[in-house]
């Protein structure tokens, strides 16, 4: 009986050379070793180490060349979402400067306030940057700021209480003013910056006594610890501020001599006594404690053109509260003056230490400087104003009043009206307070308290949430980084 298994046998030709032959024995071999492979998976049962595409020819074994059709189902996000859970950023993809990567949507997340605020994302332009030193938040004003100067816009820092913007300034080509500390620098209060073309003669004339009026109010009750001025007083600063309208440039000083010469220009002793009452407290400004700071002419301008103008008062930090409060009343004026009416373009005003900044407004004018802010803010989109906080925590407001107090309200109103809120990392025990100011929910919670080095939960007008990495080239974090002065920290 013959047997069906067929041995492979070489066949070699007559005139064989040693090439063929060499090649014959290869495919021999080849055959042997696939023919004993063919065995083994036959007796295991399993595929071997090569499948075809079209699987294995034996019965059940679940392969076919045909292609499996999954029918279309239709539904809405919201089912889909119940049915399995997902992730997305919602609406439409928020236009701006590349700042880093939304974590929760893995996609790269772009911000600029006046582009959301035309979408109808946002009902403002100001934002609020809250966290503790070291998170990352002042990386995030500085990169995000550079990145709007490439579209464009405008920056100003008018208060650098640690002298850190100045190397950010250099680097996007903008400038740098430094005052205090025996400079010689001066900011005039009572400046009315460039004028204003699109007004005529009486118009701007008219302007600048209304800005002297209310500049000289300002600082009346600053300087006084917001104690209100007599109908008297108000009539004494108007009388000397007419007298003196015809000059080009008025400084304090001229102020102080005309309220010690009072004598010489009116016989209503109601007048005079107010006069002698106010020449007091501007003498603190002319020949007192706060000499050499707003005595003189300003001897900087503001560039309108600058991609960024930034204010260095590091040398202040020793410098009493209403010391810093009237610098921060010249600058806010000199920025203000220098980019309203027709010089209004968008600009981004960064208000460093903000907590810091309120709190010496508060004990320098009693609460009138947060008031103005208060009011400013109230009128900054009108004026193309986006005012950042950079705030360490929610607690720094509570600190500037009882609960309930005019003074604690409008802090709070300062940061209510911010409708772009940014959160990096917290301290455990700043998290509930954070939660009934900001108000997240659970979720926004746990987010925040594993924020990691550079994260920043982003509340973006009523509904849109995103968990941004802050992601910059090495050499902006160069010139970025502010906490090398205790050390490289990794």
């Amino acid at each position: 009986m013959m047997s069906s298994k067929v041995q492979i046998v070489g066949v070699q030709g007559a005139q064989e050379s040693r090439t063929d032959r060499t090649i014959r024995q290869r495919l021999e071999k080849e055959l042997r070793v696939a023919a004993a492979a063919e065995r083994a998976q036959i007796a295991s049962g399993l595929p071997g180490p090569t499948v075809p595409k079209d699987g294995i020819h034996r019965p059940r074994n679940l392969r076919s060349k045909l292609e499996v059709k999954i029918p279309f189902h239709r539904a809405t996000s919201r089912v889909l979402a119940t049915a399995y859970p997902f992730l997305v950023a919602s609406g439409e993809t928020l236009r701006g400067p590349y700042i880093g990567e939304d974590v929760l949507a893995r996609s790269p997340f772009g911000f600029d306030p006046w582009l959301a605020y035309s979408a109808n994302v946002v009902r403002s332009h100001s934002a609020a940057i809250i966290g503790v030193k070291g998170t990352g938040k002042s990386m995030l004003a500085k990169s995000w700021s550079c990145g709007l100067m490439r579209m464009g816009r405008k920056v100003a820092v008018p208060h650098d209480p640690n002298g850190e913007w100045g190397r950010v300034s250099t680097f996007a080509g903008g400038k740098t003013v430094g005052v205090g500390g025996g400079r010689h620098t001066r900011i005039n209060l009572l400046d009315p910056g460039e004028r204003d073309a699109a007004m005529s003669d009486e118009d701007w004339q008219a302007d600048v006594l209304q800005f002297r009026r209310s500049t000289m109010k300002t600082v009346m009750s600053q300087l006084r610890g917001m104690v209100p001025m007599t109908p008297f007083e108000h009539t004494t600063i108007d009388l000397v501020l007419m007298h003196l309208a015809h000059h080009d440039t008025v400084v304090l000083p001229m102020v102080y001599d005309r309220l010690r010469d009072v004598d010489a220009w009116t016989q209503d002793e109601d007048v005079r006594q107010a006069a002698r009452v106010l020449a007091h407290t501007v003498r603190l400004v002319v020949e007192g404690e706060l000499q050499g700071l707003f005595d003189g002419e300003s001897t900087v301008t503001f560039d309108a053109s600058a991609p960024m103008m930034v204010v260095d008062t590091s040398a202040l930090k020793g410098a009493s509260p209403e010391a810093k409060a009237l610098l921060r009343l010249a600058t806010s004026n000199w920025i203000k003056r220098a980019t309203s009416g027709s010089h209004r373009q968008p600009r981004v005003i960064v208000h460093e230490e903000a907590a810091v900044e309120l709190l010496n407004d508060v004990a320098g004018g009693g609460g009138g400087g947060l008031t103005e802010k208060v009011a400013g803010e109230k009128v900054a989109r009108h004026d193309g104003v986006s005012n950042w906080y950079l705030l360490h925590r929610i607690a720094d407001l509570d600190a500037l009043g009882d609960r309930g107090s005019a003074v604690h309200s409008q802090a709070l109103g300062l940061l209510a009206d911010c409708d772009t809120r940014i959160s990096y990392a917290q301290h455990e025990g700043e998290l509930d307070r954070s939660q009934e100011v900001l108000g997240w929910n659970s979720t926004m919670r746990r987010i925040v308290r594993r924020l990691e080095k550079g994260e920043g939960l982003w509340q973006i007008g009523p509904d849109r949430i995103a968990k941004v990495k802050n992601i910059m080239t090495p050499g902006m974090e160069r010139v970025f980084k502010t906490d090398t002065a205790g050390g490289e920290r990794r």
